[in-house]
C-alpha cells in the first residue's frame, strides 16, 4: 500500500544553507520538541510553555528513530524524496503511493528538520508527508513524518539548534 512512501528517503543538500553542528548548538535555542514514539505525538515548547502538539507518523519496529538527544542542524524548504531499494535506487521519487492511489509529491509544501544526534548521526529527519492517512501509523524508517499543513505550521517556528528529545514516551 505504502510502498513508494517506505522505499523513499528524505536528501538534505547542503548548498546555501544554514546549518549548526551538535557542538554549536549547545544551548542556542530557548525552544525544545518532545516526540513520543509510543503515543505518537510531537510537542513544541518555548520557554518551557507548549506552543504546538501534533500527531504523527514515527518508524517501523525494524527501523524506528532512535532514542534520546538531537538537535535541529538544517532546515530545508523544499526536500528532495529518492527511491531507497530497487531498480530506481537513488532517482527522484515524483510520487507517494497512497492508500488512495498515486499522488504526485508537491515539493513546494514539503519542509524537513534535520536532526544530528551527538557523535555526528545525521540520518533522520522531521519532515512533511504526502500521504496524510499514515499519521498515528509506524510505517517510516525511521524519520518523523507531519502533514503538510501541521509542518507548514511548525517549520517557520523552529530555529536552528533547537533540542529534540525522542521518548518511548
Amino acid at each position: 500500500m505504502l510502498r513508494t512512501v517506505l522505499f523513499a528517503m528524505l536528501l538534505i543538500h547542503l548548498t546555501h544553507l544554514n546549518f549548526l553542528s551538535a557542538e554549536e548548538a549547545e544551548s542556542v535555542s530557548n525552544q525544545l520538541i518532545k516526540i513520543h514514539l509510543n503515543s505518537r505525538i510531537l510537542r513544541s515548547f518555548e520557554n518551557d510553555s507548549l506552543i504546538l502538539s501534533f500527531p504523527i507518523r514515527v518508524g517501523k519496529i525494524e527501523t524506528p528513530a532512535p532514542l534520546g538527544k538531537a538537535v535541529i542542524w538544517i532546515k530545508r524548504e523544499r526536500p528532495v524524496f529518492r527511491y531507497l531499494t530497487g531498480p530506481k535506487k537513488g532517482e527522484f521519487l515524483p510520487w507517494a503511493d497512497c492508500a488512495d492511489g498515486l499522488k504526485r509529491i508537491d515539493y513546494s509544501k514539503m519542509r524537513a528538520l534535520g536532526l544530528e544526534y551527538k557523535g555526528g548521526e545525521k540520518r533522520y529527519s522531521i519532515h512533511s508527508i504526502t500521504c496524510s492517512e499514515t499519521i498515528g501509523l509506524a510505517v517510516s524508517n525511521g524519520c518523523i513524518g507531519l502533514s503538510i499543513p501541521d509542518m507548514l505550521q511548525l517549520f517557520p517556528l523552529i530555529q536552528l539548534g533547537t533540542e529534540v528529545i525522542i521518548s518511548d514516551d
